[in-house]
């Protein structure tokens, strides 16, 4: 559910008050095409992956919510049935809300015997693990992802756990942008990487290219230059999508500003109250057959980008607003139907259906990009 400022909320109104006049529009574009993830929909929808992962993953299975580790450092103290402390000293960040939803799991009838309780080295031997699954809220570049199944192998016994091929290191989260999931399928490898959905990002927005470039242009104006490198987000990911517990660093600059005469959006990581009641819990998405009309429509923008040589299912995923198993299905569709051949380049057929598409829908192309703009209209409720 996005914030609509048009609602009157009175902090999106003070924080477009921040903007000058002929920036307002580029603001309230952005903060319209935020997705805002309640802790329902965040609890619900990781749990169910981390469910069906139970039913495909060698087990049995330890799940451990990524955290961040000091560099250098192991996940597990030094010796042979080392414990392990799920969280440094102090208070925990993002990394408590996900071990409650494996805690959540472990106490459905499925998890038993497949998911570990326990993640001392000792258990885990007792046990024969068999797959380590690491397990976040949300990716903006993959690294912490990456360091922590760093420190977990740094330690001789899951390193020589892992170099015997005893044990698989998979990945499970409930967003990733599209750079995390490169970064994570080079080190993970595709398979090995399962998320709920692709982070919508500015290329998913439905913005017109000058829609876009103002947008760029509000963003990079209020980080001024001391904050110029963070002004489209860490690693300027561009990322449009916030959760009740935390607002991602690689949402812009502009919508986590603190600072003494700035009505602020979101304080830093902090979502402030008043904002709750904005992150609205979402019903499960439906599974309408893809013969039906919302489903050949869906088939119909991803005919679409193949039409425009998009074929990476991750940038696909980004630009249509939907899961990666979803785009999976959709293409295999596409060449079931004959309308796609094996490198997933359209046939004859994918040609005729894709000059049909454009004529009804004629959309916009993005700018320097060759693929098309969908206006948000077109999707349905997610």
């Amino acid at each position: 559910m996005a914030i609509a400022p048009r609602t009157g909320h009175p902090r999106v109104a003070a924080w477009l008050s921040n903007l000058p006049p002929n920036r307002q529009e580029a603001g309230a574009l952005l903060v319209d095409g935020l997705r805002l993830v309640s802790e329902t929909d965040l609890r619900r929808d990781l749990g169910d992956l981390v469910e069906r992962l139970l039913g495909q993953l060698p087990g049995p299975v330890a799940a451990f919510p990524a955290r961040e580790v000091p560099s250098g450092e192991s996940a597990h103290p030094t010796g042979r049935d080392a414990g392990y402390d799920v969280f440094q000293p102090g208070l925990p960040g993002s990394e408590a809300v996900v071990g409650n939803v494996l805690t959540g799991v472990l106490r459905q009838p499925a998890a038993r015997g497949q998911l570990l309780p326990d993640h001392g080295l000792a258990p885990l031997r007792a046990a024969k693990v068999r797959t380590i699954l690491l397990v976040d809220d949300f990716s903006g570049s993959g690294k912490r992802l990456v360091d922590f199944a760093t420190a977990l192998r740094r330690h001789a016994t899951v390193r020589s756990w892992a170099s015997a091929g005893l044990i698989e290191f998979h990945v499970a989260v409930f967003a990733a942008t599209a750079r995390a999931l490169r970064l994570l399928h080079r080190r993970f490898g595709e398979d090995r990487v399962h998320l709920v959905l692709a982070a919508p990002t500015f290329a998913g927005a439905g913005w017109t290219a000058e829609q876009l470039a103002d947008v760029e242009a509000m963003c990079l104006a209020q980080a001024g230059r001391r904050r110029k490198a963070m002004a489209l987000g860490f690693k300027e990911s561009r990322a449009l999508i916030a959760f009740e517990h935390t607002a991602p660093n690689n949402l812009p600059f502009v919508l986590w500003k603190v600072a003494d005469g700035w009505n602020s959006l979101f304080e830093g990581k902090a979502v402030p109250r008043d904002l709750l009641s904005l992150f609205a819990m979402t019903p499960a998405p439906p599974r309408e057959p893809l013969a039906g009309t919302a489903g050949a429509e869906r088939l119909g923008r991803v005919i679409d980008l193949l039409g425009h040589r998009v074929r990476r299912p991750d940038r696909i995923a980004e630009v249509t607003d939907t899961t990666p198993a979803e785009v999976a299905r959709l293409l295999a569709l596409a060449q079931t139907l004959g309308l796609a051949g094996s490198t997933l380049r359209l046939t004859d057929a994918g040609l005729v259906e894709l000059r049909r598409w454009r004529s009804e829908y004629a959309p916009r192309e993005l700018r320097d990009h060759d693929e098309p703009y969908y206006p948000s209209q077109l999707r349905a409720e997610r």
